[in-house]
């Protein structure tokens, strides 16, 4: 056997080396089970000596065997109280669940290292933590709420009753209350309060805005901006709002700050979201689909009425002036020098720019002095109109082409300085003929604004000499569209048609012996689309617009050529199939009279507010109308019989008729191509021998004489003279007068001989339709061409005539307070007219307040002192009316024209003390605030305050209805003492006052019969005292009556 080498000196150095590692490796690793066993810290001492404190009673405790370990333990739990010793053992546990919780939350860095790895180096790091934890103060304490927002979300979250804060993701759209987790991992939960809803708050937003990190700076303003777009969508989700609400706030202001930032990013971001505040996008929409219809090339304008005078608005801070006009106060920030400054000297993507010039069109909507600003402001346009011919850079911007077209809408003046120092035709003409921006994703967009703008210029008589060089380009294009354009085709093709052909109707106005020769080619377009037209029920608005612009040109640009040959056949099949029918019901069912939706606005940014349905895809009102137009120009009776007879149209009517809010609706800008269409509607009726519905026709003629806004206002003379004085309407024969008196049953109600009044009234019927054409400021009244201005102004949408419009001349003359010659005439057509309108048409008198009518009637007895007597007969009959009504009558409601009833009265009581002479009439109109349904101020301000019209008030008691005077019983105390006295000091008498006499009689004797208070014993006790044994005697002898 072999016997083992032996171990050199080094490697048995080394080898008793080993074993003594070995040892001291054993002793470390039971010295650390055992350290382990007490755990690595103390959970009863803290602070700064707590770590040493417990290496000493460890190192105490390894001194110790396990036997005096448990001896000392159970010495301990005798002499400590139960309640310590439960407290240390909670905090014990407390720590050790906190230590896991610090373990838990360890995750290692070095993903491609071994599952043992990852062990070895979270051991390694909780321990390390553990060090850290004793080495800096507080870090021992977890606190739980500040790590709540890296945890796990709730499961189910209840979705409360009570309005909640809403939240939007960076999409800017409007998110649930909670979802099912997918926002975490989106960003949408990294926000301190309700960490468990997604997306973020307006508030938070704001807040984010004003960070001093840039990245979080530009996605809240991003954020918002998106919000802002999305507004609209969510009117209906909101207590308020968010416009408004975020106008409330100072958005503008925070954007405007932003607008100024040194970051680039910023700035972008803030031009977009300053664009989508100010700018309502669908108005824009709305106002682009309307070009090519009748009126779509009219603006409206989208300005503040301040009753501030300039001084006042120039002492303003400019956060006030933004309270009240947001664009005002924008042009005060120099907000449009801000933005030439980045259009020209930052590199701004056409995004940017674009927001930009939508932004500046909004500002030049709101007023011609705002316009007038952008147009002013050196170097603006300048760098705009280069933008028409950058397409290198991506766009050739349409948007650019828009806010010279508005800024021309503004005035005449403006148009022609933007023709003569922009050289805008050129970009125009080579956009329309295609040479520019050919297969660009723009072109058609660029095509139309050029169309439009074009027509702009020519509506001003402005650049009419490029019409003759420019008209061989539009006969190719209109050839083009024979060819290939049908109305199943696509919208963007019959959108250049419309474009195109309402072009050539607004040329052919200045140059008709130019654009003579596009009729051939009008004509048999015209004819295919109306064939295209008559097969087809359901043609898109784009479809109606193009054949109601082509019929729009025969009708109004030439009407000398009879196209009535070539059209009328196929109209005719239009009128005998269902397609005319089918048209009318899609009108009923988008019409804006009948189902337009008035959203608010915020009155610091005007808009239009909604979407109109007479812009849906189904409309057919741009057809209709102008089919409408050339009817009446081509004065076909055949066609113009089947047009108004239409059982859908006559529905259409009544249903505008029946409308609560027709007056509201009216006094809207999308309102009015309906509003025209149903004047042509009554001027073709009017043309007809037609009987048939008579009254609707004639009842929407009064519709429409107080629904035509002021801006449309020479449209009042036609309807005046054509329809509501028409003598067609009123069977002005004795015979059928006296019928009519006979079924009414009038004559035996008043003494005033009704007959031969309004027999009088229908023989002067042309005198007084001449009064009021003169009155209402119609005479010569037309529209004016070329027009001054396309934009509407401030007010234009508001209605021309008010609804008590019959009353105007009156009223005219007594505010007026001047000596006309010609007022006894004007107040006896005046009487006329509402005597006739009453007796003949109650539907349509009973259209306005009794109260209000009451009130001017009233206004007769204040013109003059002695006119009344001159109309005494005609007042008389019009009270007759009044009082029909009379429980209707409620002075405490508003009165238009009248700050308070009782100021008024008072004055028409101090005129009858003054100028009445005991006029019967008269009284009769003073006595009727004075009936008991009424309020008591009226009673007691004839009996003490103007005590002076009782010597006159002579109206005999049958001229009234005593009931109306003796019921309910009065029971007002002073009223009753008044009462009272005036009996006792004569100051009232039966012969000179009988009816108030009979009134203050009764109620002092009924109250003293029927109550048995206080009160009646004392006004006993007065009639008992009293010295006139006459009026003792009747007072005693009307208790016995009542008795």
């Amino acid at each position: 056997m072999a016997t083992p080498a032996k171990k050199s000196i080094f490697a048995q150095r080394m080898q008793k080396r080993k074993e003594i590692l070995n040892e001291i490796s054993k002793e470390q690793n039971l010295n650390k089970q055992k350290r382990n066993a007490f755990g690595g810290r103390s959970y009863v001492v803290s602070g700064e000596d707590a770590s040493s404190i417990h290496d000493e009673n460890v190192n105490k405790l390894l001194g110790m065997s396990e036997e005096e370990i448990l001896k000392e333990r159970e010495k301990l739990m005798t002499e400590l109280d139960p309640d310590v010793v439960k407290f240390l053992r909670d905090r014990r546990l407390k720590g050790e669940k906190s230590n896991r919780d610090c373990e838990v939350m360890e995750v290692s860095s070095e993903t491609n290292k071994s599952s043992d790895e990852k062990m070895k180096v979270n051991l390694e790091n909780v321990t390390e933590i553990k060090n850290l934890v004793h080495k800096f103060p507080h870090m021992d304490v977890i606190e739980g709420e500040k790590l709540q927002w890296i945890g796990e979300l709730p499961k189910e979250v209840k979705v409360p009753k009570d309005p909640y804060p809403a939240r939007f993701n960076f999409e800017g759209r409007l998110l649930p209350y909670c979802d099912k987790g997918e926002g975490v991992l989106q960003g949408l939960h990294n926000h301190g309060d309700e960490q468990e809803r997604p997306g973020y708050s307006l508030q938070e937003l704001i807040q984010l805005s004003r960070s001093s990190v840039l990245q979080q700076r530009v996605i809240a303003l991003n954020t918002l901006s998106k919000i802002l777009a999305n507004a609209s969508n969510y009117d209906e989700c909101f207590d308020m709002p968010l416009v408004p609400t975020l106008l409330e706030a100072d958005t503008f202001l925070l954007l405007r700050f932003s607008l100024d930032d040194s970051a680039q990013p910023v700035v972008a971001a803030a031009a977009g979201a300053i664009c989508n505040l100010i700018v309502n996008h669908l108005d824009e929409l709305c106002l682009d689909i309307l070009m090519g219809t009748p009126l779509g090339l009219q603006q409206p304008s989208f300005g503040v009425v301040l009753d501030v005078s300039k001084d006042d608005i120039a002492e303003l801070k400019d956060q006030e002036l933004l309270k009240l006009d947001i664009i005002r106060g924008a042009i005060r920030t120099d907000l449009v020098t801000r933005i030439k400054y980045i259009l020209m000297d930052l590199s701004t993507e056409p995004v940017e720019v674009k927001c930009m010039i939508k932004t500046l069109i909004r500002i030049a909507r709101h007023s011609y002095e705002s316009a007038e600003i952008v147009f002013k402001c050196s170097g603006l346009l300048d760098k705009i109109r280069a933008l028409l011919d950058s397409g290198n850079e991506g766009s050739f911007y349409p948007e650019a082409l828009k806010l010279f077209r508005i800024l021309s809408a503004r005035s005449k003046s403006l148009a022609e300085a933007i023709v003569n120092n922009y050289k805008i035709l050129e970009a125009v003409f080579s956009f329309i003929s295609g040479d520019k921006a050919e297969k660009h994703p723009e072109t058609m967009q660029l095509a139309l604004e050029s169309f439009y703008i074009w027509q702009t210029f020519l509506s001003y008589n402005i650049a009419t000499d490029s019409i003759r060089q420019f008209t061989p380009v539009l006969l190719r294009l209109l050839d083009a569209h024979n060819g290939l354009t049908n109305l199943s085709g696509a919208n963007s093709d019959l959108e250049h048609g419309s474009a195109l052909v309402s072009t050539i109707s607004c040329a052919a106005k200045f140059q008709p012996s130019i654009i003579i020769q596009a009729i051939p080619f009008l004509l048999q377009a015209t004819r295919k689309w109306l064939i295209q037209y008559e097969k087809d029920h359901t043609k898109s608005f784009q479809a109606s617009k193009l054949v109601g612009t082509s019929l729009n040109f025969f009708a109004y640009s030439f009407s000398e050529f009879d196209s009535s040959k070539e059209l009328c056949p196929l109209l005719d099949n239009i009128f005998n199939k269902s397609c005319f029918t089918f048209a009318v019901k899609r009108l009923r069912k988008h019409s804006w009279l009948i189902r337009g939706k008035i959203v608010s606005c915020p009155e610091n940014l005007p808009c239009l507010g909604s979407v109109p349905p007479t812009v849906q895809e189904e409309s057919s009102l741009p057809f209709l109308f102008p089919l409408a137009t050339y009817l009446l120009s081509i004065n076909n009776m055949k066609l113009i019989n089947a047009f108004v007879s239409n059982n859908e149209i006559i529905k259409y009517i009544e249903d505008v008729l029946k409308g609560e809010n027709v007056r509201l609706l009216c006094g809207h800008w999308y309102a009015r191509q309906e509003i025209f269409f149903l004047v042509q509607l009554i001027h073709l009726y009017t043309i007809t021998e037609i009987k048939e519905n008579e009254n609707i026709y004639h009842r929407l003629a009064f519709t429409l004489l107080t629904s035509v806004q002021s801006g449309d206002k020479y449209l009042l003379s036609d309807i005046i003279s054509k329809t509501i004085f028409n003598s067609k309407f009123f069977r002005a024969d004795v015979e059928s007068i006296s019928l009519k008196m006979k079924e009414l049953q009038i004559e035996t109600e008043t003494t005033v001989n009704k007959h031969y009044i309004l027999t009088k009234a229908l023989d002067e019927i042309r005198e007084i339709e001449n009064c009021y054409i003169a009155q209402l400021g119609l005479v010569g009244l037309v529209q004016p061409w070329p027009p001054v201005t396309l934009t509407g102004l401030l007010n234009s949408t508001q209605c021309a005539l008010p609804s008590d419009w019959v009353f105007m001349p009156i009223v005219r003359l007594y505010n007026d307070q001047s000596k006309d010659s010609k007022a006894a005439e004007i107040v006896t057509r005046c009487l006329q007219w509402f005597i006739i309108l009453e007796e003949l048409f109650p539907d349509i008198a009973r259209g306005l307040n009794i109260t209000a009518k009451y009130c001017r009637l009233c206004c007769v007895y204040l013109i003059g002192n002695d006119i009344f007597r001159d109309v005494t007969p005609l007042l008389e009959l019009a009270l007759y009316h009044i009082t029909k009504f009379s429980s209707q009558l409620n002075f405490e409601t508003s009165v238009a024209g009248l700050t308070s009833f009782y100021d008024f009265y008072r004055e028409v009581l101090e005129q009858f003390a003054f100028s009445s002479y005991c006029d019967r009439v008269f009284g009769q109109y003073i006595l009727i605030p004075l009936q008991q349904r009424h309020n008591i101020k009226y009673k007691k301000l004839v009996w003490s305050e103007m005590s002076a019209v009782l010597r006159s008030l002579s109206t005999p008691t049958n001229y009234v209805n005593m009931k109306d005077y003796l019921e309910p019983l009065e029971t007002d105390p002073d009223l009753l003492m008044i009462y009272i006295r005036s009996l006792a000091t004569g100051r009232i008498r039966d012969i000179w006052c009988p009816v108030l006499f009979t009134v203050a009689v009764h109620h002092v004797s009924s109250y003293v019969n029927e109550k048995s208070d206080n009160f009646a014993k004392i006004l006993q006790n007065k009639i008992t005292n009293l010295g006139n044994q006459d009026l003792k005697t009747l007072l005693m002898k009307q208790n016995a009556l009542e008795e």
